[in-house]
């Protein structure tokens, strides 16, 4: 864009003329941690709403919203611009500017700016270095907290000028003057000659008012969070609290009035239409890893398998292993995932090399292909584990892939992984997943109850009145626990006032970031390219973005966990050793009754996953003898199944106390081994494809519906899967349908993956096996 020619032009007005704002240039949501109230799905919907046609987020350090912005903006059918604010040293003091993102390669330019603060360390962004990365990004010179704004007051016009023509030569007309009306004092008189100055100097004025809040009822929640990151309360002035309501998303024709300047009105359309760029890629990205010359990922990773073939299956069970690796390695061309399977075999290579003992977990034990690559050691025939729980065509995401580490070793093993991702200075493709941190009550009790004036005696008395029947409580819903909080406050105003103030939060207000407990992104760019990068507490390197963002932006998530089991049974092993010259190995041990009997008298203490008193006692009461018993014992011992009433049933089948009952006999392959009672989602996943006649995608979208029941919102997926029992079975009748149906629905809550609960399981007995023949070496870790 070209500078406006001054408005005493009767040319003057270079844009359109416009009597409305059409973009906001200058918004922050809760991903600003205490500078924005509103996420960025209100923000979008209220934009559109009002009829905007674009909406930038500019959050100070951050891009955590841009996913967030982009999916929602494409509902609602307006234009998502990424930006941030940062601190810009520009020599004559630390000022916010906002850098607008104009491609792919500025928002790379951006994260790598915002990286230099929250990785670096800096305090401020230097100027040589906005100048080093300012491609593709636009500037805006800031709001209340700008240089124009701050150097104006100061009375130092001179600076201010010599400011905008050192950003101007850095970002080669890409520096915008940015006009905006708070009603404070001299807001209007302030706009007007920063306009005058930008058309002096050949710059363009854009309309940019600062939102920081979908609603004005918002306003006491942005005031106290402001005050929360300041560490006052509502009763002590501070030079950056708010002094107005008028940060709010007003129309565009409201804006238009108080910032009634068209040629700055046209220049923020002109700039809204050309900073629209998709974040999303079309597939998703993989990691880079080494193959040999002559090899494609493809190749090399059915050359991998048919080498450990023979290993595992002989005869009759090799026919059959190949005919299901052949059938995985299809679709997970198709699903262009081979670059994964070998990436996680170079992290189990690396842990077989250096002693660390490790064990995929969760649906990857139900691929053979990672059976044979050594990533999983259980064998899916004979466990019979469906590989459709892990991956299936037309999945969407990726596999998730978790991965057990030793305990004690797991930090080496993520530090080989920086090493051998990381590439040069840490540019290469390696780093944690976030967990987004939101307010629950007890947080947000901390947090705005002492902005409203709480001393921390009655924080901590209001939180611990709350008791386990309120303390789940979203905070906008705190008001359900008035007289919890009458006790402690009495009829005090300031419950009111909290009240008030939480009521404005929204479900799952974000709070901050924190490094996802073990989800490595491994990646073939740099990790710029999709996100800053920030330094965690303890030194961790992370990314803004959590598992389901990342997903998103086609990133592949690696799950490097630690189990405190695997670090005992490697300990153990080193003294069996030392102590007696055995070598174990503890993924085949030898099957033996008296490891079994053990078991089944209880005997479990310091055993993984069944020493708690309810699970030694189903241990005395089922008896398990053989993996899979053992491993329905383990799943027993959870939420889904509890809730589910499965518990019951199954102990008292599997004793012969009632016989099994199948609501129809096409149910019996599913449920004959768990005596008719659903205990795995593999079992939901199976009656939705065989028995309701879903495809594999449709049959996990069911397993995760069903997993978050609500009798509100059942109406339509029971008809939906009634009426494919009825067209699958012709035999069926209404009754039976509905009967499977109420059987899969009583899932809810957490339960275990079959594949999970063989993989913990073989842990298990390994563990016991230790116990019976080296309780020494075993109690000595």
């Amino acid at each position: 864009m070209a500078p406006a020619p001054p408005p005493s032009s009767p040319t003057g007005v270079r844009s359109q003329a416009t009597k409305r704002l059409t973009g906001l240039l200058d918004v922050r949501s809760f991903f600003s941690e205490g500078q924005g109230v509103s996420s960025p799905k209100r923000l979008v919907r209220e934009a559109a709403a009002r009829g905007y046609d674009a909406i930038a987020l500019a959050d100070y350090l951050s891009v955590g919203g841009a996913v967030e912005l982009q999916q929602n903006a494409r509902e609602a059918g307006i234009r998502a611009l990424i930006g941030a604010s940062v601190p810009l040293d520009t020599g004559n003091g630390v000022f916010e500017v906002a850098l607008l993102c104009a491609s792919r390669q500025g928002y790379q330019n951006l994260n790598e700016l915002i990286t230099l603060c929250r990785y670096g360390g800096q305090e401020a962004i230097a100027m040589p270095q906005l100048a080093e990365l300012a491609g593709d990004l636009h500037l805006l010179t800031g709001g209340r907290r700008g240089f124009p704004t701050r150097l104006l007051a100061a009375r130092r016009p001179g600076k201010l000028r010599e400011l905008l023509l050192k950003l101007q030569e850095a970002l080669a007309g890409r520096v915008h003057v940015q006009l905006y009306f708070d009603h404070h004092p001299w807001d209007r008189k302030r706009a007007t000659h920063l306009r005058r100055l930008a058309h002096e100097l050949e710059l363009l004025a854009v309309a940019a008012p600062q939102v920081r809040y979908a609603d004005v009822l918002d306003y006491p929640l942005y005031d106290a969070l402001v005050c929360a990151r300041e560490g006052i309360d509502v009763n002590t002035p501070h030079a950056s609290r708010p002094q107005t309501r008028v940060n709010h998303l007003r129309t565009p024709e409201e804006w238009a009035a108080v910032l009634p300047f068209q040629d700055a009105l046209g220049n923020t359309a002109e700039l809204c239409a050309r900073l629209e760029f998709d974040l999303q890629p079309e597939h998703m990205i993989p990691p880079r890893v080494h193959v040999p010359e002559g090899h494609t990922p493809d190749s090399y990773l059915r050359e991998l398998c048919l080498q450990g073939l023979p290993r595992y299956y002989q005869g009759e069970q090799a026919r059959q292993a190949r005919e299901l690796l052949d059938k995985e390695l299809r679709i997970i061309h198709e699903q262009r995932f081979p670059e994964l399977f070998l990436a996680c075999r170079e992290v189990v290579d690396y842990c077989d090399r250096h002693g660390i003992l490790s064990s995929a977990r969760g649906s990857a034990a139900s691929s053979i292909t990672c059976r044979l690559l050594g990533i999983s050691k259980i064998d899916p025939l004979k466990h019979n584990l469906l590989f459709e729980r892990f991956l299936f065509q037309g999945q969407k995401s990726a596999p998730d892939i978790d991965i057990d580490i030793s305990s004690e070793r797991r930090d080496e093993v993520l530090a080989w992984m920086e090493r051998r991702y990381g590439g040069e200075a840490g540019a290469w493709c390696e780093a944690m997943v976030s967990n987004r941190i939101t307010y629950r009550t007890p947080l947000a009790l901390q947090d705005l109850g002492r902005a409203v004036g709480l001393p921390p005696l009655l924080r901590n008395r209001v939180s611990k009145a709350l008791g386990r029947d309120y303390r789940r409580l979203a905070p906008r819903k705190l008001r359900r626990a008035d007289e919890q909080l009458t006790e402690v406050l009495g009829e005090a105003p300031v419950k009111e006032t909290l009240y008030r103030v939480l009521e404005r939060m929204e479900s799952g207000h974000f709070r901050h970031f924190a490094p996802h407990s073990g989800g490595v992104v491994l990646s073939e760019r740099p990790l710029s390219w999709y996100s800053p990068q920030y330094r965690s507490a303890n030194g961790i390197r992370a990314l803004q973005f959590d598992k389901d963002d990342v997903e998103w932006l086609g990133l592949i998530k690696l799950d490097i966990l630690s189990l405190r089991a695997l670090s005992a049974l490697e300990e153990a092993v080193e003294e069996v050793w030392r102590c007696n010259g055995v070598r174990l190995d503890v993924w085949n041990l030898p099957d033996e009754e008296a490891v079994w009997d053990m078991i089944c008298d209880g005997d479990t203490m310091t055993l993984f996953q069944i020493e708690s008193p309810g699970q030694m006692g189903l241990s005395t009461t089922l008896k398990p003898r053989n993996m899979q018993e053992l491993a329905d014992q383990e799943a027993l011992h959870r939420p889904g199944p509890i809730q589910s009433g499965s518990k019951r049933p199954y102990v008292a089948r599997k004793l012969g106390r009632e016989e099994p009952e199948f609501a129809h006999e096409a149910l019996i392959p599913i449920l004959g081994k768990t005596y008719g009672v659903l205990v795995y989602q593999e079992q939901v996943v199976r009656i939705a494809h065989q028995i309701a006649g879903m495809d594999w995608p449709e049959a996990d979208r069911f397993r995760k519906k069903v997993q978050k029941y609500d009798d509100e919102e059942s109406q339509e997926l029971r008809e939906s899967f009634v009426a494919g029992v009825l067209r699958t079975l012709p035999d069926a009748t209404l009754e039976q349908a509905e009967k499977i149906f109420a059987l899969c629905a009583s899932f809810v809550g957490f339960g275990f993956a079959e594949s999970h609960s063989a993989s913990f399981a073989h842990i298990t007995y390994a563990t016991a096996w230790l116990l019976l023949h080296y309780p020494a070496e075993w109690f000595a870790v």
